[in-house]
């Protein structure tokens, strides 16, 4: 059953090179149902950590909430590509240009995988730097002036920054291997986990650090995001959803290790450090929102700011654990619906500019409204799921420090503000540049898929809010006992 989950994808990838991109589409939905599944049987009887495939891969309850958070939203994500596969198609795009498509997303998806389940810290860097590559010819899809900056610019920065994280495990091996000795033993992340309070405490704090500049620059934490916006806007809008929602989780994960192996030795410095990052990173985004003048920008720096707020609440501890383990799967779902539903937009207009787009009441009735509820959503207000994993956090940040709190809360508003105002006008006001605009934009000519899975998001995420399944529940409550999570259910 665990290895399904690496076998799926690297399967599908393959074939990929061979097959057709429209029967392709239909091989993708049933290898993201299957690995769905297999994870969805992986939670329901989870109950220790498993150890897989000669130790070099595990599951634990922490990389258990990011893998039921990857294959939740790579199925939504595959469900959508079968209806944007065919509507750019449709509009004139040769199938040629679609060729490799799957591919890379499948090699994305697998890297991802990789990484998240590896025991190695090795092989966790190796799934990293893959799905740097895998993803840089995606944002270069388009093959525009734009994209190609994008790309560059986030191969260069996430390059380096993966380098400095590779430093970080090369830190950590010198000195677990006074223990283990020069073995692959010396990487295993269960092995060091039990050797925490013998290893060089000063060694490990160094390690901790440019973990967090590292493996913190591909999660787009300031002032090393500088990458983020350009490559979340330019990639086709499948692709954005699963950078923004899953791949920054999957690079969380390596500081998080870090950060455990850390506590493990009885170093609780790193927190203040994790605080620092998250506070800045949220102060950083909330300024960039307001000034942003393309949606998929927007919803970039959005990015950014949830991820400023996770690292913040794994950083404070307590309730603000519970508050963070939930977001990571949250906000994938509600980031999801955002860049899927803004793609039907951009398919059909082929327009990025806020001020260009207007009365998605009218041309776009379902599209314009997960919109506006899905800037909602990702804002924490109820009856969205965000809301439960925000109020956990604020209320983690609030009983830490009451003036950090205050200045978090401010900007959450300042952001909500930025965000709903601009797409509150996208969705109400009127193009009065162009009279046709009427005639030539409706969501009419995009697939039913493409109309219906951010839809269906949005219904998740509302659900969610009010019942959670239970073994859901006990799997994050698990994860955050490594956190110092405060149990709360």
């Amino acid at each position: 059953m665990y290895e399904l989950i690496l076998i799926l994808p690297a399967a599908a990838l393959i074939v990929s090179i061979f097959a057709d991109v429209l029967w392709m589409s239909y091989l993708q939905l049933a290898v993201s149902v299957l690995v769905f599944c297999a994870v969805v049987a992986i939670a329901l009887s989870f109950n220790s950590i498993t150890i897989f495939l000669g130790g070099f891969f595990f599951v634990d309850y922490i990389n258990l909430v990011i893998l039921i958070t990857v294959s939740t939203l790579e199925l939504f994500v595959a469900f959508y590509s079968f209806g944007y596969v065919r509507t750019e198609i449709a509009g004139g795009i040769s199938k040629r240009k679609f060729k490799f498509y799957y591919f890379w997303k499948n090699l994305f998806v697998f890297s991802m995988m990789v990484s998240i389940l590896s025991n190695n810290l090795g092989i966790y860097w190796t799934g990293l730097e893959a799905t740097t590559l895998a993803t840089a010819l995606l944002v270069s899809f388009n093959r525009t002036k734009e994209s190609f900056e994008a790309t560059w610019k986030y191969v260069i920065m996430c390059s380096v920054g993966i380098a400095i994280g590779l430093f970080a495990i090369v830190m950590l091996y010198f000195t677990t291997s006074q223990i283990y000795g020069e073995s692959l033993k010396s990487l295993s992340f269960i092995n060091i986990m039990h050797a925490g309070s013998k290893l060089d405490k000063n060694f490990l704090m160094l390690a901790f650090i440019l973990a967090l500049v590292g493996f913190g620059t591909k999660v787009g934490f300031a002032p090393m995001h500088n990458w983020l916006p350009d490559a979340h806007s330019q990639g086709p809008s499948p692709v954005s959803a699963l950078l923004s929602g899953v791949l920054l989780n999957t690079a969380l994960l390596g500081i998080l290790r870090f950060y455990q192996i850390n506590g493990a030795a009885g170093i609780y410095y790193p927190r203040y450090f994790l605080i620092g990052f998250g506070f800045f990173t949220i102060l950083v985004s909330a300024f960039s929102i307001i000034k942003q003048t393309d949606y998929k920008r927007l919803f970039a720096f959005s990015s950014m700011e949830n991820m400023g707020i996770i690292a913040l609440g794994f950083g404070i501890g307590g309730i603000a654990v519970i508050g963070s383990l939930l977001q990571i799967f949250f906000h994938a779902l509600n980031k999801g619906l955002l860049f899927l539903s803004s793609g039907n937009v951009l398919a059909v207009t082929h327009e990025r500019k806020i001020e260009k787009i207007r009365n998605l009441s009218k041309n776009f009735p379902i599209t314009g409204l997960v919109l506006l509820f899905g800037v909602m959503g990702i804002s924490g207000m109820p009856p969205f799921a965000m809301f439960l994993g925000e109020i956990y956090i604020m209320t983690g940040v609030f009983r830490s420090n009451i003036i950090l709190g205050f200045l978090v809360f401010i900007l959450l508003i300042f952001i909500f503000i930025g965000l709903f105002g601009k797409i509150l006008k996208m969705y109400a006001g009127n193009n009065d540049n162009d009279e046709r605009a009427d005639e030539l934009q409706s969501e009419n000519t995009a697939h039913p898929f493409m109309i219906y899975v951010p839809l269906i998001l949005l219904l998740v995420s509302s659900l969610l809010l009010f019942y959670i399944p239970s073994q859901f529940l006990n799997i994050v409550k698990s994860a955050s006992y490594e956190f110092g999570g405060k149990i709360i259910f």
